[in-house]
């Protein structure tokens, strides 16, 4: 199952090598929350094994020219860490920490082609490791109860804090929920009944992991998900399976308001924290802050659009005359502090307007191509589609309220995601270049 092997059959030299892939790749995402620093060592981990297939680097460059959606994927993964350095070299100001997180998107394009030619199965590692994600994940915040205790109650881990967690949490849960989709569509036996009670596990723990983190911002994808997944699946659930899965649903929601009985002031508490700000009245609450801090982003990168300030460069410039006058002390000195938790305002101070182009590339490139994949006609290509759907939509929805880039291992896990996804969709392309015996 990890390689399609109906249209590739691995060289026995390198088997070892997809096994030991295929092992790192379970490890990264499944300790992700759970181990400070995992994922980015096996992302260079992978990196490295990947490149140790890429010996003929003519032919590889051979396939650029030819693969639309393989350029298109390449210039994505150069973007951050090319607008980061034009920025800079305008600036003159020279921060070699701030290529960490676009380095190691850089370094995934070595991992999008091995398991492009590889034709890895990349979708059915992530139905493999994500459950356990979860799980790891349960027991890491309940070993450390003072971590909850520090973020009042939400849900966290020693490194990851509420934000990040509540991300990632409903990127793992959407990843349970449309690996169900694999389960429902096979025949009946005793693997698809252990697959769906596993996946089923992971949706429900999850589910109850993004409840507990108290972000708002992440909650706003789970309707998305739910719709979409709805959308694809309706015409193919037993009704069985839909009464379990509604049932399940509806003791979720109560084991909510049993154990989480602050879920719904919290969503309450957000629209009228943004009807305040918008009639000029409490203007320091969560909600607020965000929408002061994202006029000011604005106002700044309007005086500065094409070089940017780098991370802290702004600061001479928070109580400049053009800054919006209704800015409140606490709403400047949060984004000075913490960013304007918005992943393209952040992206524009930092890099200015090729800062913008470099997200955008980010989210809506990988996108195109999973998009356009949802129909294939191959199961595990459609599923890796829609994985990267679920994957892309949450980031998107999260990057509202917060940067989800500027943190070394959110940036290796969109590298590994994201490469190995369009690498496992590109491998079901027609060849472009001749056969690579090298690597095969």
């Amino acid at each position: 199952m990890l390689t399609n092997q109906s249209n590739h059959q691995t060289n026995h030299d390198y088997k070892w090598l997809n096994d030991l892939f295929f092992l790192v790749i379970c490890i990264s995402i499944t300790g992700l929350m759970s181990v400070k620093g995992l994922t980015n060592i096996c992302l260079i981990v992978l990196a490295l094994l990947s490149l140790y297939c890429i010996k003929d680097s003519v032919n590889y460059a051979k396939l650029l020219p030819r693969h639309l959606a393989l350029k298109s994927m390449i210039i994505t993964l150069v973007m951050p860490i090319s607008a980061l350095l034009f920025s800079q070299f305008l600036r003159q100001n020279w921060v070699i920490s701030a290529y960490d997180g676009p380095a190691r998107m850089l370094v995934s394009m070595s991992i999008l082609l091995y398991v492009m030619h590889k034709k890895i199965n990349f979708s059915w590692i992530i139905g493999l490791s994500a459950p356990l994600a979860i799980i790891t994940t349960l027991i890491s915040i309940h070993l450390h109860p003072e971590v909850i205790t520090k973020w009042g109650g939400r849900y966290a881990t020693t490194f990851v804090d509420p934000n990040a967690f509540g991300a990632l949490t409903v990127i793992f849960t959407g990843f349970c929920l449309f690996n169900l989709n694999s389960a429902i569509q096979t025949k009946d036996s005793l693997f698809t009944k252990i697959w769906l009670s596993y996946q089923l596990l992971g949706f429900v723990l999850g589910l109850y992991l993004v409840i507990g983190s108290g972000t708002r911002g992440s909650w706003l994808a789970i309707p998305v998900l739910a719709m979409f997944w709805v959308k694809l699946n309706y015409r193919k659930i037993s009704r069985y399976f839909g009464i379990i899965f509604t049932l399940l649903i509806f003791v979720v929601a109560m084991l909510t308001v049993f154990f989480f009985p602050h879920v719904f002031e919290r969503l309450t508490s957000g629209f009228f924290e943004i009807n305040h700000w918008l009639q000029h009245g409490e203007r320091d609450t969560s909600a607020g802050i965000r929408l002061s801090m994202w006029h000011i982003s604005w106002d700044l990168f309007i005086n500065q659009p094409i070089r940017g300030y780098g991370d802290k460069g702004f600061q001479a410039y928070l109580n400049a005359p053009f800054i919006n006058s209704e800015a409140t002390l606490i709403a400047k000195s949060t984004i000075y502090c913490c960013g304007p938790h918005n992943e393209l305002l952040a992206n524009a101070l930092r890099s200015g307007m090729l800062g913008i182009i470099s997200v955008l590339c980010l989210f809506l490139v990988p996108l195109c191509i999973f998009v356009r994949k949802i129909n294939h006609n191959q199961p595990e290509i459609k599923l890796a589609a829609e994985l990267g759907l679920v994957y892309l939509t949450t980031l998107a929805v999260s990057s509202l309220s917060m940067e989800v880039f500027n943190l070394k291992y959110t940036s290796s896990f969109y590298g590994l995601i994201v490469a190995g996804l369009v690498g496992q969709i590109l491998s079901a392309m027609p060849k472009a270049a001749p056969k690579i015996d090298k690597i095969n």
